[in-house]
């Protein structure tokens, strides 16, 4: 009779094998989670590098790495043990092979999800546009319709793409011998402004644009002047309903938005000269610089008027006393405008017009702790390119930049009703990395930092959706500097260059598996 050798399971050799049956899947699963975290771990590194100011990493690249070579060591030297006490007990090929393989197969899907979120979000580069032609194209203004169209305005024309692939819906050239000068800041009815100059003439060629389909509405020649602060895009010619309101030499005109028919007109005081135009809410805005002969100082103010009849509403006379150098719109309604005095110990604030007869909320541009990174007139790009400054419901957003800090890596948010700072929230953490943009998308403030991360922040209370934001993975294409961040479908988002000519005008962006 043949005695059975096997150890019993209450004997020290029976327990040491039991433990094998524990031992063997879970080796396996380490050998798989090895894998995993290292595909997931190198394949975080956008381009082959992070960590710089050009390229931030995920959240979790570093930890992939570091659990992809720990469950490396560990899983290899504990499959090998096991495999061996299996063949020294006599346990045949099935047993070497099944036991390892049940738990590389039930822990796949959960060790992908794990590492996927431990891994932190990341955007693909969805789509690109062709590089403009010609090379010195660049771009000089923005729209987006209702339905996610991108329109951007070049001083040859305007091309329109489709949000979801950026393939050009349409495209208007300029006129013979002219450039596009000036844009609206908004669409109304699915129509927008435009105006053209020729070679070193005023800005006085307006048209109106159906945005659905490029044809032009309607022309007009107003008399026109060089504004010194109007911008390509806001400032010179702009939409409030159904009206259309242009700055002229002397003042302003409005036309009917679809048919161009004239509805009234404004004329400047002889000693005022016209700063910029914006229109909204059924106000149009008109800020005028007068400065009469033999008067002690410069006097600006804001003219408010009625949108539909013209009628003058209300006069606010800014607390300035010299010449401005800096007047820019940061947004129509709320009708917020940044404000600089040439004296050096004059006004230097963001000024937000609430209610008629309201004074203004006064935001200063520097505080006792930090300062809002709102550029000047030199380092200011043409259209909305980097735009660092929004209004929100109310409150001011704006890139801002504390004590020590070279370019702004915070992101501050201030009420409009008594200018008291609601938060501030840290964005930028690579060495040089700053703000380069920010954008509104369905109820979230999207903020791209030029170490090439999107992170969404709640409007209310600044808090950030992700640790450090979705870091986009970047193969082999480049991204230009003051790039302007817009909402894309869905959780997406699209990136416009304003220098079309060296990058791709737009890239499409969506959040990667």
């Amino acid at each position: 009779m043949t005695q059975d050798r096997r150890p019993t399971a209450d004997t020290p050799s029976g327990r040491r094998l039991g433990l094998i049956w524990v031992f063997a899947p879970l080796a396996g699963a380490l050998v798989v989670l090895a894998v995993i975290f290292h595909i997931r771990g190198w394949g975080s590194i956008p381009g082959g590098s992070c960590g710089t100011r050009a390229q931030a990493c995920t959240d979790g690249t570093g930890t992939l790495i570091v659990l992809g070579f720990v469950c490396t060591f560990v899983g290899l030297i504990t499959l090998i043990l096991v495999l061996a006490v299996l063949v020294k007990r006599g346990f045949g090929v099935a047993h070497l092979i099944a036991l390892p393989l049940a738990g590389a197969v039930l822990i796949v899907w959960p060790g992908w999800q794990f590492a996927q979120w431990l891994r932190g979000p990341m955007l693909d580069i969805a789509w690109t546009t062709p590089v403009d032609r010609p090379k010195e194209a660049r771009v000089q203004g923005l729209w987006v319709t209702d339905d996610g169209t991108v329109v951007r305005g070049r001083p040859d024309a305007l091309v329109a793409h489709d949000p979801r692939g950026g393939e050009r819906r349409w495209s208007v050239d300029a006129p013979v011998r002219m450039s596009l000068c000036s844009m609206s800041d908004t669409v109304s009815q699915g129509i927008a402004l435009v105006a053209y100059a020729r070679h070193e003439k005023p800005c006085e060629s307006v048209a109106a644009i159906d945005t659905d389909s490029g044809r032009t509405l309607w022309k007009k020649t107003v008399d026109a002047d060089d504004l010194r602060f109007a911008r390509p895009q806001g400032g010179r010619v702009a939409i409030d309903g159904g009206t259309a309101v242009v700055a002229t030499k002397d003042g302003a005109r409005a036309f009917g938005l679809r048919d161009g028919k004239p509805r009234w007109s404004y004329r400047l005081d002889d000693d005022c000269e016209q700063a910029l135009v914006s229109a909204a809410g059924g106000r149009t805005r008109i800020v005028e610089v007068c400065d009469p002969l033999g008067a002690s100082k410069v006097t600006a103010r804001v003219l408010t008027l009625d949108s539909g009849d013209g009628k003058k509403l209300r006069r606010h006379d800014l607390p300035t006393e010299t010449s401005l150098s800096e007047l820019d719109v940061i947004s129509a309604d709320p009708f917020v405008i940044r404000v600089t005095e040439s004296d050096e110990r004059g006004l230097d604030a963001v000024l937000a017009f609430g209610e008629d007869g309201v004074e203004p909320v006064v935001v200063k541009r520097i505080g006792t702790d930090e300062e809002l990174a709102l550029g000047t007139a030199e380092s200011r790009l043409p259209a909305q390119a980097g735009l660092k400054a929004l209004v929100h419901k109310n409150t001011l957003i704006a890139a801002t930049q504390t004590t020590g800090e070279d370019v702004p890596q915070q992101v501050s948010a201030y009420s409009l009703r008594d200018g008291a700072r609601q938060w501030r929230v840290k964005v930028a953490d690579s060495w040089g990395a700053g703000v380069g943009s920010l954008a509104v998308a369905d109820g979230r403030i999207g903020v791209y930092v030029d170490d090439r991360r999107v992170l969404s922040l709640d409007p209310r209370t600044g808090a950030k959706q992700h640790d450090h934001g979705a870091v986009i993975d970047e193969v082999g294409l480049e991204i230009g500097s003051d790039v302007q961040l817009l909402a894309g479908p869905g959780d997406g988002w699209t990136l416009v260059n304003p220098d079309s000519g060296d990058y791709p005008p737009l890239l499409g962006l969506t959040p990667k598996d």
